[in-house]
């Protein structure tokens, strides 16, 4: 280093090192993030690609609906185990929290049916034909 500056030795520095990095250099990257940060931020009209999607089994509260299209009583369910192939998942259902999802399918799912549930337009839904 003379007078605060980068001084090569001898000749242009070997492509695998970096060349050094200094606080401006790191201000520079902030300054982008900041920037990249806040387009993002004011971006609006872009729908997200895909909805939440929960996985749930469907639940008796009072009476069970009697009808495809009508709204199901779940309760959430968490997934453990290995997350390897072939391995076996165990499902706990969270009995403390009950949601309801509206089924546009046309048959009637079991109590106690498993299902994947997506968020649309601010209600659960899934879709059962049996």
């Amino acid at each position: 280093m003379v007078g605060g500056g980068w001084r090569e030795k001898s000749g242009p520095i070997p492509s695998h090192h970096p060349p050094p990095t200094t606080m401006n250099d790191l201000r520079i990257l902030r300054d982008r993030q900041t920037a990249a940060s806040a387009a993002l931020d004011r971006s609006t009209g872009q729908d997200p690609y895909a909805s939440a999607a929960m996985c749930v089994i469907t639940t008796t509260v009072t009476t069970y609906p009697t009808s495809a299209a009508e709204f199901y009583a779940c309760f959430p369910e968490l997934l453990t185990g290995s997350e390897s192939e072939g391995a076996t998942p165990t499902f706990t259902a969270d009995t403390a929290t009950t949601l309801f999802a509206l089924n546009v399918g046309t048959a009637i799912p079991p109590s106690g049916t498993k299902l994947v549930i997506h968020s649309v337009g601010g209600r659960w839904v899934f879709r059962f034909d049996g």
